[in-house]
């Protein structure tokens, strides 16, 4: 493998590209500290004094919808991820009739923009009596992420060696036992990179979550626009405590990112994503 190095030239680009990139975070922590006089006198200056109480404020507006989000993209996320490896399984080692046809038409899906899919939808979960419920956004997150995950999924598994397979099948192993006891272990680190994608495009949504679902059970995305049209203390925003709670919806994401991101760089490095 080749190692490019690079210049002094290059490394100042990118030392500059990393100072971009850091300079929102700066400005959302610095400003998380100040009070609502402070931060309408000065976005920039470092804070005389730290309003560590905007914490507070932020997590008691942003609790319970943290705790509706996690639980709403763990689930959605685990039914895509087994979801789209069956089918990607099927896809890939099976044989059945018309299975181009259908991939086609699975593969289709992504050339469709979401939004037009937003009155159906919306009609179809009324229908259901699923409004106002957590199955009001697990149910459409599960099938709307399924076609780029067996994309993805169905590209890495054609790319495993056919020897595996048919050792198992010589053994006298069936498809669910290949399936359960080869390819998914196999699989762990494409499957955590297809989970991520998801789950940052699912935590981020706003638009079907304000569409379902009400007060009672908002997301995180909800509860930060909820707080951004309240108004603070002495007549202005509390941008200080909206800043404090862009931080903690942030902080589930750097966790998750932190503790996968080796399987993460595995599963892209291997080569299974190509587009």
């Amino acid at each position: 493998m080749r190692i490019f190095r690079l210049t002094g030239a290059g490394q100042w680009c990118l030392l500059l590209l990393l100072v971009f990139n850091l300079l929102p975070i700066y400005f959302i922590m610095e400003n998380s500290v100040k009070s609502p006089i402070e931060f309408a006198s000065s976005t920039l200056n470092f804070p005389q004094q730290f309003q560590w109480s905007n914490y507070a404020v932020a997590w008691d507006k942003i609790s319970t919808s943290l705790l509706n989000s996690t639980l709403i993209i763990a689930a959605s996320v685990v039914g895509i991820v087994v979801f789209a490896a069956m089918s990607a399984y099927a896809f890939s080692r099976l044989r059945f009739p018309l299975q181009n046809t259908l991939f086609l038409l699975v593969f289709g899906l992504l050339l469709i923009p979401g939004f037009l899919t937003l009155i159906p939808l919306y009609l179809q979960i009324k229908k259901l009596g699923l409004t106002d419920s957590y199955w009001a956004l697990i149910l459409p997150y599960i099938g709307g992420g399924q076609a780029f995950s067996i994309f993805v999924l169905k590209t890495f598994f054609e790319q495993m060696p056919d020897e595996i397979f048919e050792a198992a099948r010589i053994d006298g192993a069936g498809n669910i036992r290949i399936f359960s006891t080869i390819v998914l272990p196999l699989s762990v680190p494409i499957c955590t990179t297809v989970a991520i994608i998801n789950i940052t495009s699912l935590w981020n949504d706003y638009l079907l979550p304000s569409l379902l679902l009400n007060r009672s059970h908002q997301t995180v995305t909800m509860a930060l626009v909820s707080f951004e049209a309240s108004a603070g203390n002495y007549g202005l925003s509390d941008y200080g405590g909206m800043m404090a709670a862009y931080l903690l919806a942030s902080i589930p994401l750097l966790l998750l990112f932190s503790l996968l991101m080796r399987n993460f760089v595995e599963g892209i490095s291997s080569g299974s994503i190509k587009m």
